[in-house]
């Protein structure tokens, strides 16, 4: 597999795996001012897979989503499509599925680039830790996704979150103790921060 980070100003990330099958690429601020000029996909690449980042996401159960309904789900939990976005999901076999919300310009670009080649994921179905009671955090430049297992997936949510203290009040938001296990991706300075107030905070 190969990674790729674009951001705002398009840089490519250079710790790569490969893999001649799948090429993933993650596109922060929902892909905004993304461009598809300086990523190079081979041909024979099966599938090229779009990690977006973004607090525009939700998880619902395979059997309530389709794409005729991504965007009502979308609209029902207040996360409407903006005028600028539309509405795509992740692989719909799944049992759980992502429904996120793309800038249009963006998706135009990667249907016209990739086809039926291109899929869409997002952080927030990092399963990880599933069959612990625990939660688990991943705290991007601008966006802190949640994943609360009790007995399985009990709640999962992404939330704007530009500072250390932001990460924290949803941690405390999330949490009704102090000794539930948290596993964190994030600065050094949330994980600090964190330690301050719960005791297991397990930097991964």
């Amino acid at each position: 597999m190969q990674w790729i980070v674009v951001t705002m100003r398009q840089e490519t990330g250079s710790n790569l795996t490969i893999d001649n099958k799948k090429v993933s690429i993650q596109v922060k601020l929902g892909g905004l001012s993304f461009s598809a000029d300086k990523i190079a996909v081979a041909e024979d690449v099966e599938q090229v897979e779009f990690l977006i980042d973004t607090p525009r996401v939700i998880l619902a159960p395979r059997e309530e989503v389709s794409l005729d309904t991504a965007s009502d789900l979308l609209r029902i939990v207040g996360k409407p499509c903006r005028s600028n976005e539309q509405s795509v999901c992740s692989e719909l076999q799944s049992e759980i599925v992502a429904v996120i919300a793309i800038d249009a310009d963006a998706l135009q670009t990667i249907v016209e680039r990739w086809g039926s080649r291109a899929s869409f994921t997002s952080p927030l179905l990092d399963m990880r830790h599933s069959e612990e009671e625990c939660l688990t955090v991943d705290a991007t430049d601008k966006v802190c996704y949640l994943r609360l297992f009790r007995s399985g997936l009990q709640r999962a949510g992404a939330f704007e979150a530009t500072t250390p203290e932001d990460v924290l009040y949803l941690v405390t938001e999330w949490l009704d103790n102090n000794a539930t296990p948290i596993y964190i991706k994030g600065s050094a300075e949330v994980v600090k921060l964190l330690r301050k107030y719960y005791k297991q905070v397990i930097c991964e």
